[in-house]
């Protein structure tokens, strides 16, 4: 087995004479000269070799203070005189490496017992400063260097389960993140767009992961009435609230010993805020009503499609309760516009999925048949005039040609995973009903590759980004780009005059959606004139029939 890789960024010498005599089973880094005692001595040296030989470095050994020249350091925003960017350039080398290289394993370390992190606004990550204070110290960096490594290999794969991470730096580090988190009983908070993918992963990663017997269960308040958020929540006892005839267990108590994901949860009123502040802190539920609390052992999910530290700045959300929810442990999912190099992976991952689940499967067995492939012959993408890997041949090839890809790659995919996912199982249904039709119709054919149709594309990325309620032709906006509350309403005939207000209502509604990106803060300011009344608004976008997961 290879031995870890370490890259020493030390300006002294004693780290590496550390790893080279007492850590056999590491490996140091060959540095080409200038660079001596195996180590790199300053920021920028080690940047510029890493942007050369990154692929030669397994985990980072990273140092704290650095004794350089003034024009060796790199600049520190919070750290302004040249002798605090010394004591915090490990702080400064770290932020570059992790915009650089956000998968490479960094572990930070200092000798010194005194150091004060508290007014250097910088974000560690996953790491967390190691402190070596002496000769019996080593077995910590040893242990720390062979988790970081391990953490890493753990990630390479772009697969795990049902999750498709893809292999792009940006979710390896998210996976590694994640993999960490899961284990532990914190709560976790995940941030992204819609579409991002938050609740899939909380239930079929980390829930997994977590190893907790008890159930999996998600919190969408967007259906529950404002004043029915707390017994939804915490339970209650008959009696405890008009229309409360019976006992009802809240979804803490539900979750007992196993994951509450909350979604929205910046939508939560501010009165339920606090109360939900109270069980995280006391591990405890008292349901409305009732005169005992009961213990319960939850770990909370909590997810935003928004950044919470700007719902707490706008005051929607309560500042403790998000100290308690621990921005440690924040996640942000990228959406696809920034992991691109994802998107072949994901999209051939999709199409080759759709074609084996139980309704189109019988489907793809037909045309595999009719072209002279055996029934059970898999599907495959193929992209342009690339040509088969070997051991493809006996597949069906669905071909998707070089212009069509580049129409996939530009596009914009505002709805992320799950616009993708719904595209590309659209174009495997497709493609093989058109060919499904042609053979009915008795046109031979002699190969096994289906080109996807083209036209086929374009249309169902055209589709794919219009806002439309659930039955109607898709319409283009009549946005006005100079005032996004102006709508153009097409009026239609209806049986009744509250018919038509509810049709232009839902235009109206659906306008405001698009054009504030679903911040429902803001169509409240719109509409009723108070960003804190987002709550209302939202329960009537609700009972207009809208939804925000099919938008």
């Amino acid at each position: 087995m290879d031995k870890p890789r370490v890259l020493v960024i030390d300006d002294g010498t004693s780290y590496a004479e550390i790893i080279a005599t007492r850590m056999p089973e590491l490996a140091l880094v060959p540095l080409p000269p200038p660079h001596e005692g195996g180590r790199i001595a300053d920021g920028p040296a080690a940047l510029e070799f890493l942007k050369k030989k990154r692929s030669a470095v397994d985990v980072v050994l990273l140092d704290m203070h650095f004794d350089v020249p003034d024009e060796r350091l790199l600049d520190l925003e919070e750290a302004t005189s040249p002798r605090r960017k010394r004591r915090f350039q490990g702080l400064a080398i770290l932020r570059e490496i992790h915009k650089a290289h956000c998968d490479l394993p960094v572990v930070l370390l200092t000798a010194a017992p005194d150091l004060s992190l508290a007014d250097v606004k910088v974000d560690l990550g996953p790491q967390s400063l190691t402190y070596l204070l002496g000769s019996d110290d080593i077995d910590a960096l040893r242990i720390r260097l062979h988790a970081a490594y391990h953490e890493s290999k753990e990630v390479q794969i772009q697969d795990s389960g049902d999750v498709m991470w893809g292999s792009s730096p940006q979710m390896r580090a998210v996976r590694r993140r994640l993999s960490v988190l899961a284990r532990g009983r914190m709560p976790i908070i995940l941030e992204g767009e819609t579409g991002t993918g938050k609740s899939y992963l909380a239930e079929r990663y980390i829930h997994d992961l977590s190893g907790r017997s008890g159930p999996f269960l998600v919190c969408d308040l967007s259906a529950v009435p404002t004043e029915l958020i707390p017994a939804h929540l915490f339970g209650a006892v008959r009696g405890a609230y008009t229309g409360s005839v019976a006992d009802r267990k809240g979804l803490f108590e539900l979750a007992n010993h196993g994951t509450l994901f909350i979604d929205e949860v910046q939508n939560i009123p501010l009165d339920v805020q606090r109360q939900l502040l109270l069980v995280l802190q006391d591990s405890r539920v008292r349901p409305l009503g009732a005169a005992k609390q009961l213990e319960v052992d939850v770990k909370v999910i909590a997810a935003s499609n928004e950044p919470l530290d700007a719902a707490v700045a706008k005051g929607m959300f309560r500042p403790d309760l998000y100290m308690r929810l621990s921005p440690a442990t924040r996640v942000r999912l990228l959406p696809l516009r920034e992991r691109r190099e994802d998107l072949e992976y994901l999209a051939r991952s999709f199409i080759e999925r759709a074609c084996d689940e139980p309704e189109v499967e019988e489907l793809r067995c037909q045309v595999a048949q009719a072209v002279g492939l055996p029934a059970m012959a898999k599907a495959k993408v193929r992209i342009g005039r690339e040509k088969a890997p070997s051991g493809q041949r006996g597949v069906l090839e669905l071909v998707i040609v070089e212009p069509s890809w580049q129409q996939l790659e530009q596009h914009g995919w505002p709805g992320n995973i799950r616009e993708l996912e719904m595209v590309m199982r659209n174009i495997a249904v497709f493609t093989l009903v058109a060919a499904m039709d042609a053979i009915r119709q008795g046109v031979p054919l002699e190969s096994p590759r289906l080109q996807v149709d083209p036209a086929l594309i374009g249309e169902l990325l055209s589709g794919s980004t219009r806002l439309m309620s659930e039955g109607e032709e898709p319409r283009e906006s009549a946005f006005d780009s100079r005032d996004p509350r102006r709508l153009e309403i097409e009026l239609e005939a209806a049986p009744s005059l509250n018919a038509v207000a509810n049709v232009v209502e839902r235009q109206y509604f659906l306008h405001l959606y698009r054009n504030y990106r679903g911040d429902f803060a803001q169509m409240a300011v719109v509409l009723l004139g108070d960003a804190s009344k987002h709550r209302a608004v939202r329960l009537r976008f609700n009972q207009l029939g809208l939804k925000v997961r099919e938008l």
